[in-house]
This record gives C-alpha cells, structure tokens and sequence, in this order.
C-alpha cells in the first residue's frame, strides 16, 4: 500500500512539473528560438533540414538541441526534488534562503545546527575524567605523583642502608 501511496504522489508531482515546465520551456522556446516545442511541424522542419544535410554549427543552433535534450532531463530531477521536497518546501525554499540572508547578519550564519544531543543531562569529558579519578583512589594531580615517587625513593634507600 505504501508503494501506491509513493507511486500516486510521485506521479502527482511529476504532472505538476510537467505542466509548469511545459509553460515556461514553451515561452523560452519561442522567445529565443521561434522554436513551438508542442508543434510537430517544428519537429518537422528541424529533422528535413537535418536530413538534407543541414549542419547545427552555429551557437544558436547547438544551444537549440542542447535545451531539447536537456528538458526531460531537468523535468526527471525537478519531479524528483518536489516529490522528495513536498509542494510547499519545494517552492518555499528561495524565499525562505532569501529571507535569511536578508535579516540575519553574516557572523550569525550557522550552515548545520545538530539538536540530537542538546538538552541531553550527558556529562562533559572533565566530568567523566573526574569521576573515574575519584573511582580510582583519589585525586591524581602532579603533586600526589610526585609524593608517591618520593615515598618509594624514600623507602628504597632505606632498604640500601640497612644492607
């Protein structure tokens, strides 16, 4: 069931970008090109020049055939975005980054704030080294070292002397 439920809302969403993409890809198309992407004729004509041994060398010509190629694929990874994105992210996320670059200062510009252990009662690394010192015998500063040192030098040379 789950499946159908993934299948149903990717399928929505990509009849979503279709629609939107087609509108604007057929703006652009005619603005730049003279080029009607839902006209067969156009194809038409494309494919006669092409055969009667027409060559697309020019820039207008090449950045013609790369946007035809190019718009499944934008219209594949659009629909992809917005299914995994959701309608209202999907489209909300350019004014959302706008508004925060607008409002916050630059030094306050935080990329990735973690929440998982925040609030959390875990004790910091000296915590956790004081306890285990304590769970140890005792405090094990420099100073204790140096007398537990001096103790054994102590009792050594005692043990020489009585030799």
């Amino acid at each position: 069931m789950k499946k159908i439920g993934k299948m149903i809302r990717f399928l929505s969403s990509s009849i979503i970008v279709f629609v939107v993409l087609a509108y604007v890809g057929q703006f652009l198309f005619k603005l730049l090109w003279k080029f009607d992407i839902f006209n067969i004729q156009s194809y038409r004509i494309m494919y006669e020049y092409w055969e009667n041994g027409g060559v697309f060398n020019t820039f207008r010509d090449c950045s013609l055939g790369v946007c035809l190629i190019l718009l499944p694929i934008a219209w594949l990874i659009l629909s992809y975005k917005l299914y995994k994105y959701g309608l209202g992210k999907f489209f909300g996320k350019p004014f959302i980054t706008l508004y925060r670059r607008l409002t916050r200062p630059k030094n306050m510009e935080i990329e990735h704030v973690s929440i998982k252990n925040l609030g959390s009662k875990d004790k910091t690394l000296d915590e956790i080294i004081k306890d285990k010192i304590e769970q140890e015998g005792g405090n094990k500063g420099a100073s204790h070292e140096a007398a537990n040192l001096r103790k054994q030098i102590a009792a050594k040379i005692e043990e020489n002397e009585k030799q």
